[in-house]
């Protein structure tokens, strides 16, 4: 069986190191599906929610962004600007930078620059909430699995 090697790294930490079955990611070009054999490849990703599936395992992580490149020889490396399991979103958080965002938002006096970071801000914290209630009931992996390879 045709399996997809892929990595997915950001500047603090590999967050997911494995062979998939598929892979499906939001980038500028819409949600894309990667399956063994796809062709080469390099695209931005946007926020939003990576969904990486193994023979026996789904992982949902939030990406904010960054570049997928699909090489040759079903190798795929994400190189994210963040990344978080659902399991590792703190949902609290993710609510507070929603309203530190909002009451920005609000505000009269935002310079096209300020306005596009707290755009930015809020698409990311809402796209952290969305993930974390959506797969609130999936049950988190024990500490020290095989699944997190670092």
């Amino acid at each position: 069986m045709n399996l997809i090697n892929f990595k997915l790294v950001t500047p603090e930490r590999t967050v997911l190191q494995q062979e998939l079955v598929s892979l499906a990611c939001p980038t500028t070009l819409g949600q894309i599906t990667i399956l063994p054999g796809h062709t080469v490849l390099v695209a931005t990703l946007i926020p939003g929610e990576l969904h990486a599936k193994t023979a026996t395992n789904d992982f949902y992580i939030f990406v904010s962004g960054g570049f997928v490149q699909i090489n040759p020889n079903n190798q795929v490396i994400i190189l994210a600007d963040a990344a978080e399991h659902h399991h590792e979103i703190d949902q609290t958080r993710a609510e507070e930078a929603h309203a530190r965002a909002q009451k920005a938002l609000s505000e009269q006096k935002l310079s096209d620059e300020d306005y596009a970071k707290v755009a930015a801000a809020l698409e990311r914290s809402l796209g952290r909430i969305h993930i974390k209630r959506k797969h609130s009931h999936r049950k988190n992996p024990l500490t020290g699995q095989s699944a997190f390879k670092e």
